[in-house]
């Protein structure tokens, strides 16, 4: 297995800019229910393997520059190697051994390697099997017989098709026979046969097999993938970079090493994963409590009160989203369908990763998914694709899930929606990203970007993941870390005029505006102010049943500015004008610069006192160690002038025989 790390380029993590952006939107929606905040996500096929080429170090470099592009949902294409019983990246089993390496055999990327298979072994069923196979106990006998070239060296992964299968053919000894299969057992022939794989060298000076248009590392499989998140989230523990990631998996059989362009076989359910070599057990012994199971889920659920709504967490999730809370005899309150809030999952229970099934090939149904349930949602759990369709511009024309005067949460069903794109031009992608957003839906990126990966071209994939980012507007918020006023340039106005058009900017906070008020119970339900209020005053001047909101989701911010786009339609006078150039919402930085927090105008921010802290640990651990080595040096030097004290003393004779020690006279 590769270990894989999370270590991406030094341009794909977010500068201080984009670092405050997403910080802020985090926390924005700290309340909100995690089925209901939207996430841009990418198809990692599309995004990091368009060349076929599935290598250790460009799949850790790609993925990593994923997470730290704030790609917040992975799909991720698992492949059953039926031959050496391991889940791959690589669409194609692997030649016997070669996963495992218990052959402890090289590979040199110099020579071209064949299989010789000198027993029957059942490997797989075909779709159209009616005999039941089970308890094969025939072991394979498999041996990588290293052929070396006469003529060529196929070191280059840029091997043509031609090249390769005229070397195939010149090699000594090789047959040019296929592994056989029969009408209804796929194994190797018990006639000895030899298949030719020919390798190239990887990014790193590794072996990659060609196996058909892929080039495959020997041991990029789940286990690295597995690794690389458990890498990331411990890299970014800390309460300012964690956030939540969501990976979706699609289980496929991989295709024989054989014919790589044959549809793939049905495995036999004796060799399929069992116990702790299920995909979700193993998830949940490397992550342990970072993984969000269903399990934990259902726990969570039935006892509220000591779970998302304990009083001694400061945020609580927004019960408005959910569809049924009971309340038993005793008080306890509980919810068959409700998620908790982001910063409930995040920061208080430190869990990082939901994973969730995909697209299950047939040939897979006999997976142990029933057993794996304990660890992995089911796609309906966590995946909703209604149908969604777009213009040329990037504009959704339909499967918008804003619906005009209907503000009830049952009425939109945003719960996990996601619009996924593929085929469009890749100019309007930024566009259709936010426009997405906008109508409550995670726009996931099922195309490679102006058919470049990720790792040749990652800068459109950055604007795809920023475009996505409901509130704030291009360059905002603009940096108030300069400002002498302490209330210059630190609270957030909404702007529903051009380039804005609904979106966020800064504003001086003594400047009159209204206020954005949201009606009590109903998240997409606003009012505005009935006059223009400096920031400070806007808590006081929302109307009764109405209070002081923030747009916590790209929904609610559609439906606010919606709201001021009706409320100035007709007849718009001077203070419609001014309602359109701003409007207050409940964010502000005041306490400290870049820190927007939503508690109004005395709301604090909740990481000074980490950062002070942290501080606070820098200075502290020096200045310990600096003390012990003091302590160890005075012991030393005390324990040095005993021992010099201890051989300047001489022995003496007293009148009556007594030895007594001395310093000599």
């Amino acid at each position: 297995m590769s270990t894989l790390s999370y270590k991406p380029d030094p341009g794909a993590e977010p500068d201080d800019h984009w670092a405050t952006v997403y910080l802020s939107m985090r926390d924005a929606s700290a309340e909100i229910p995690i089925n209901f905040i939207t996430h841009p996500g990418v198809h990692v096929t599309q995004a990091c393997f368009s060349e076929r080429v599935y290598d250790d170090l460009p799949a850790q470099t790609c993925i990593s520059d994923l997470f730290a592009g704030q790609f917040r949902r992975l799909i991720i294409d698992l492949y059953w190697d039926n031959i050496n019983q391991q889940f791959n990246l690589c669409p194609v089993e692997l030649p016997p051994l070669v996963g495992n390496n218990t052959a402890g055999y090289s590979v040199d990327s110099s020579a071209l390697y064949s299989i010789t298979a000198s027993t029957t072994v059942p490997l797989s069923t075909s779709p159209q099997t009616t005999t039941t196979l089970s308890n094969a106990t025939t072991s394979v006998d498999a041996t990588l017989q290293k052929r070396q070239q006469s003529t060529a060296s196929l070191t280059d992964a840029s091997t043509s098709t031609n090249d390769t299968a005229s070397a195939s053919s010149s090699a000594e000894g090789s047959s040019s026979a296929p592994v056989n299969a029969t009408s209804t057992v796929n194994s190797i022939s018990t006639s000895t046969t030899d298949v030719a794989i020919p390798t190239a060298t990887g990014a790193t000076g590794g072996t990659l097999l060609r196996l058909g248009p892929y080039l495959c590392s020997l041991d990029l499989n789940i286990g690295s993938i597995i690794s690389l998140y458990d890498d990331y989230i411990h890299s970014t523990s800390d309460t300012l970079s964690a956030r939540l990631q969501f990976l979706d998996l699609n289980l496929h059989a991989a295709a024989p090493f054989t014919d790589p362009s044959a549809p793939a076989h049905t495995p036999m359910p004796a060799r399929l994963p069992a116990a702790d070599d299920l995909i979700g057990a193993q998830f949940r012994a490397q992550l342990d409590d970072s993984l969000f199971t269903p399990l934990a889920l259902e726990v969570d659920r039935r006892n509220l009160n000591k779970t998302w709504f304990r009083d001694d967490y400061r945020v609580v999730t927004d019960t408005s989203y959910f569809r049924t809370i009971h309340t038993s005899q005793d008080g306890t309150m509980s919810t068959t369908d409700g998620w908790p809030g982001e910063a409930w999952a995040l920061l208080t229970d430190s869990r990082r990763l939901l994973v969730s099934w995909g697209d299950i090939d047939h040939q897979m149904a006999q997976y142990d998914f029933r057993t794996d349930s304990f660890n992995i949602f089911n796609a309906s759990d966590l995946i909703y694709t209604p149908p969604v369709e777009w213009d040329s511009g990037g504009s959704v024309t339909a499967g918008c899930l804003y619906h005009k005067g209907e503000t009830t949460v049952t009425t939109t069903n945003a719960s996990w929606a996601m619009g996924m794109i593929d085929n469009t031009n890749p100019s309007v992608l930024p566009s259709l990203a936010e426009n997405m957003t906008a109508c409550g839906l995670s726009p996931v990126l099922n195309t490679t970007i102006g058919d470049a990966a990720a790792t040749h071209n990652l800068l459109p994939y950055q604007d795809f993941a920023q475009s996505a980012v409901y509130g704030w507007a291009q360059g905002e918020p603009a940096n108030a870390s300069s400002s002498t006023n302490n209330d210059d340039l630190r609270c957030a106005v909404l702007d529903s005029n051009s380039p804005y058009n609904g979106h966020w900017r800064v504003e001086t906070c003594q400047k009159t505006r209204r206020a954005a008020c949201r009606i009590a119970g109903q998240p997409f339900a606003w009012r505005l102010s009935t006059s223009n209020v400096p920031f400070g005053s806007a808590p006081d001047a929302c109307p009764e049943h109405t209070a002081f909101g923030l747009p916590r989701t790209g929904l609610e911010n559609t439906y606010l500015y919606q709201q001021i786009l009706k409320d100035t339609s007709s007849d718009c006078d001077d203070d419609c004008k001014e309602i359109m150039s701003g409007v207050w919402i409940n964010f502000n930085s005041l306490d400290q610069p870049n820190c927007w927090v939503i508690d109004g105008p005395n709301g604090t921010c909740p990481y000074s006192g980490f950062q002070e802290e942290q501080d606070k640990r820098n200075v502290l651990i020096p200045t310990i160690a600096a003390i012990i080595i003091l302590i160890l040096s005075v012991l030393t030097l005390l324990v040095k002038c005993n021992q010099n004290r201890r051989n300047r003393r001489t022995r003496r004779r007293g009148e009556n025989g007594w030895e007594y020690e001395g310093i000599p006279s």
